[in-house]
Formats: structure tokens, sequence, C-alpha cells
């Protein structure tokens, strides 16, 4: 992982080393104190033998010995020499990974102590400060690794890279084998993402671990999975052996679930602070990814029918359109009317002709294959996009869609359809083929309503 350069301070707190310098002073009797990289202090000195005293009774003789101390510390390295007044002064580089961030200083050594110890003291001070350093190291790069992965999480906006991205960071973080990510759909727990399971799994809430934890809405942790645990043998060569199990909340609403199975060693406490705020980054990344997709079908959805909106039926025509002009196909377009819905409305009143508008509309996509798309174009105007169909197929599925309506009771009243179609022709544009549906369709309007025709 690349070393980032940053303050002492913040892989430490400064009481901490506040504390550590004081120690140190009250065991050996010297100063010592704590520079950053531009010689500015991090902590002061805390103890100030007599005999240094006399040396720094005055702003000046302090000011030489900062200057000395400043030149000691260019130098970049360990090192004891003599200071301005005789002393002998330590510095050593604190080191964060491969970079130099600060420097501690001691000074105040008398010179008549043997060279050998103050080498030795040196020696000790450069071990001891950057053991302590190197031991909140892992623990620094840890951090920084699990906040790099949920800031990731947060900042995604596609719903299915949301799910592929906790479970990712559910099994780095918590070094587990495998992870299982459960969204609740309003009734069960769906497993989306299920490591090593091609196989979708269901849970009622408080079947299973995962089950028990959605209703309970606490962490879970088995470190020793048993005959009774209560979970489902899914893959018959897979043995669970332990596993942590968090809910996903947002805003007092269950989102989910993630479990995750088969750590070496024995969940800790740091593992189940780690789930729960991997659990809450889940939480806003499904949150934020469900509602710009919300916004995603608001934008291209007609709000009273839930069909496609006109707009975005003509962008998709005119894709297909350009694609056709380029490779062979077929394509058709229908273009619906209502008949008399004018009267009906005012027959009824807006109320119930809305009602009829979505219950027609339900009755379109239910006459549909997955391929096909349906929009409102407008008022009582529909439209559908039949692709790969030719002139038959097309016909076809305008026969069963007029049966439909026959048999149909639409919000309580019959009524009936006009239905104009059109066949894609090479060089066509979506512009063309829509004019030609439309046009169809005024021609069964004219002459008898509730029946097909085909612009040619």
């Amino acid at each position: 992982m690349k070393q980032v350069q940053l303050p002492l301070t913040e892989i430490i707190e400064r009481d901490d080393l506040y504390n550590l310098v004081k120690d140190f002073s009250q065991r050996f009797g010297f100063c010592a104190f704590i520079l950053d990289k531009e010689a500015n202090l991090i902590v002061e000195k805390q103890f100030i033998p007599d005999y240094c005293l006399k040396y720094l009774n005055s702003p000046e003789k302090s000011k030489i010995c900062f200057k000395d101390t400043v030149k000691k510390i260019k130098m970049n390295k360990t090192l004891f020499e003599k200071c301005w007044a005789g002393f002998y002064k330590i510095v050593v580089p604190i080191r964060f990974g491969n970079n130099v961030i600060a420097y501690w200083v001691t000074c105040g050594v008398p010179a008549e102590i043997n060279e050998k110890m103050i080498e030795a003291l040196t020696n000790m001070i450069d071990g001891f400060i950057n053991s302590f350093v190197k031991s909140y190291e892992n623990w620094f790069n840890e951090h920084e690794f699990m906040t790099k992965l949920l800031n990731e999480l947060i900042s995604q906006q596609d719903y299915e890279q949301v799910l592929e991205k906790i479970v990712y960071s559910a099994t780095q973080i918590l070094k587990t084998d495998r992870t299982t990510l459960f969204i609740y759909d309003g009734e069960k727990l769906v497993s989306r993402i299920a490591e090593g399971i091609d196989q979708e799994i269901a849970l009622n809430l408080g079947e299973g671990v995962a089950g028990s934890c959605a209703v309970k809405r606490n962490i879970i942790v088995i470190d020793e999975v048993k005959p009774d645990t209560g979970i489902k043998a899914v893959i018959k060569e897979y043995e669970v052996k332990n596993l942590i199990c968090a809910p996903i909340i947002f805003k007092k609403k269950l989102l989910g679930v993630i479990e995750s199975f088969n750590k070496k060693s024995a969940f800790t406490l740091k593992d189940k602070k780690h789930i729960s705020y991997l659990a809450d980054a889940a939480a806003i990344a499904l949150n934020n990814a469900q509602t710009f997709i919300a916004l995603q079908r608001m934008s291209i959805m007609d709000p009273l029918t839930q069909l496609y909106n006109r707009s975005y039926f003509i962008k998709s025509l005119e894709k297909e359109t350009i694609r056709l002009n380029r490779y062979v196909g077929e394509l058709s377009l229908m273009f619906i009317d209502l008949d008399d819905f004018k009267k009906f409305n005012d027959l009824y009143g807006h109320t119930v002709g809305d009602l009829v508008l979505k219950e027609f509309s339900n009755l379109i996509k239910n006459n549909l294959r997955e391929a096909d798309i349906a929009a409102r174009f407008g008022g009582e105007e529909f439209v559908v996009m039949l692709p790969n169909t030719d002139r038959e197929g097309a016909y076809k599925t305008a026969e069963r869609l007029l049966q439909s309506i026959r048999n149909t009771e639409i919000a309580g009243h019959r009524v009936s359809a006009s239905i104009g179609i059109a066949c894609y022709k090479m060089g066509l544009t979506a512009k063309a083929l829509i004019e030609r549906a439309d046009k169809a369709m005024y021609h069964v309007k004219k002459t008898q309503k509730g029946t097909i025709s085909f612009w040619d």
C-alpha cells in the first residue's frame, strides 16, 4: 500500500505523545520534545534539569539552543552530538512507513556520561519511539484501507455495483472466506449476491441466522457453527465453521443483511465494529442507489400509467431505426387510441377516466413480450414498439390485445380501442414510422373503430 505523508498527530493522539515525553523525562531525567518536519513544536518539554536552566536564562540563549536543534534535525538522521552549551543532544527521526514525519529530540545529556552509554541511549530511544509508532501503523493502514472501501461504496450509484462492492468489502475488511448479501423485498430476505453460490436463497424474517439478525436488528456472531445453528446447507461440500451477521438499516427501515463466513481466527470486537461501519455505509449506498434508480425511472416513466413516456419511447425508437438502417431486421409499431375517451371523461369524470387509463395500460403490458416497449404517447394515445416483428407478427399481437379488451371490463366499463400499424422499411426514421402508424390509426377511427389497420 502506498504510504501517505501525514502529520504525526493524525496518527497518534497528541495526549498520548505528551504522556510519552513526560514519562521519558521522569525516568531518565533529561529534556525531551517532539518537532515536526518543519521544526514546529508538536510536544514541548515537560522537564528541564536544573543544570540546563542556567544556560536558558534569556530569550537569546533559548533561540541559540533552538537554532542548534534545527541544524541537527536537518541532517535527517539518528545522531548524538554536543550542543552549543557542551551537553549531548540526541535526534531521532520518527518514521511512518518509509517516510520521516517528525523528530524526537533529547537534550541536556551531561558530557561526562560515557559515549558508549549515550550511543546505547540513542539506539534505545530510536527503537522505542519507532516501535511505538509502528504499533499504530498497521492500525492506520487498515483504517485507511477500510475508509477507502467505504467511501468507494457510498459514492457508487449503479445498484448492481453497489451490491458487488458490499460483498467484496465485507470479505476484505473482515478477512473471511465468503460473504452473502440479502436484500429485503418487503416480505423475504433474498440473496442478491452469494459468493460461491449460483442459486438464490430466500429466507423469511426470523428464519436462520440472517433472518434472526433482521428481526433482532443486532449483530450476531457465531464462533462455532453447530448442527442446530440454523444455517441452510446450500453447498454440501462447503462447511460453515463460524460467521458474523449484521442488519442493513436506513432510517429504521430494514434494507438487508450482510452475512460473512469462515474467518481463520475468532471474530473480535474490532470485527463487530468493522461490520457495523460497513452496514452503515451499505445502508447509505443502497438508499442512494435506489433513489437514483427511482429518479431515473421517474424521468422515463409516465406517472399515471407507469408505461414509458413519450420522450423515452422516441429515443428508443430512434436507436432501433438507426440500428436497422445499418443491419437487416424487422420492426413494427402499433399506435393505439381509446375510442370516444373524451365522451367517457365527460360522462364519468376524470377520476374514473384515470382509472381506465391505468387498467388499460396494464392490459397492454400483459399482452406484450419483455422485449416490446409500450408508452403513453399523450392523453388516451399509446404506442408500442415491436422489435424483430414482421407484419404478420404485429397483426397477431394487435388482435390478441383487442380480444383482451373485448373480454375485459376496464374499471367496471366496456371500452374499445383502434390500432394502426406501420412496419419498418429501410431508410425510415423514427418520426416517419410514428407518423405512418398514427395515420393508420386515424383511418380506423374514420372507418370502423375497434379494429386494426396497416399504413400500407
